[in-house]
C-alpha cells in the first residue's frame, strides 16, 4: 500500500503534466498571434484589412491567457505584494501563503462553477458568435473552464508543499 505522500506525489507529478501542457499550449498561440498580427498591420497599411484577422486575434489571446494562467502560477510569475509579508519569520510566512491559497482556491472554485454554468447556458440556448466565423459561443468559453481547473489544482499542489514544509521541516519553501 502507498502511503500519503507516495500519492500526493503521483497527484503531484500528474498535475504538472496537465499544466506544462496549457503551457505549451498556450506558446503555440502566442507564435500564432505574432505573425497574424503583423499581416494584419501590413495589409491594413496597403488599404486592404481582412475581416477576420481581429477576431481570430481575440480568439487566440483568449485562448493564450487562460491555457497559460496556472503554468504563471505554477512558477510564481503573478505579482504578488510581499513589502509586509518579508518582514515576518519563515514558519509565518508560510502559514500566511497557505490562508492566501486556501483564499485563492476559494475564488477559483467560484470561477470554476460559475464559467461551468456560462458553457452550460450557452449550450442550452445554442448561442453562436455574430461575426464572420458563426460559430457556437460555447467553444470559446471552454478554455476558461479549464484555466480555472488547472489554477485550482497549482493553487492546490503549491498548498500542499507548504504543508509538508511545515509538518516534516525538510528542505526550504519555494520563493520565500
Amino acid at each position: 500500500m502507498k502511503t500519503l505522500l507516495e500519492i500526493i506525489s503521483i497527484i503531484h507529478r500528474g498535475i504538472d503534466r496537465c499544466v506544462s501542457a496549457g503551457q505549451w499550449i498556450a506558446l503555440v498561440f502566442v507564435f500564432l498571434l505574432g505573425p497574424i498580427a503583423f499581416y494584419e498591420v501590413v495589409v491594413r497599411k496597403l488599404g486592404h484589412p481582412t475581416t477576420w484577422s481581429f477576431h481570430i486575434l481575440v480568439y487566440i489571446q483568449l485562448f493564450m491567457i487562460w491555457f497559460g494562467i496556472a503554468y504563471t502560477q505554477k512558477v510564481r510569475g503573478h505579482v504578488s505584494v510581499d513589502i509586509i509579508t518579508r518582514l515576518l519569520p519563515l514558519t509565518t510566512r508560510v502559514v500566511t501563503r497557505i490562508f492566501a491559497h486556501i483564499v485563492c482556491e476559494v475564488i477559483t472554485i467560484v470561477l470554476i462553477w460559475e464559467s461551468c454554468v456560462m458553457v452550460k447556458r450557452s449550450y442550452g440556448y445554442h448561442l453562436m458568435t455574430t461575426e464572420e466565423f458563426l460559430h457556437p459561443v460555447y467553444w470559446l468559453q471552454i478554455p476558461v473552464v479549464i484555466g480555472a481547473v488547472l489554477l485550482f489544482f497549482v493553487f492546490f499542489s503549491q498548498m500542499c508543499d507548504d504543508i509538508k514544509w511545515l509538518v516534516t521541516g525538510k528542505g526550504s519553501p519555494e520563493d520565500l
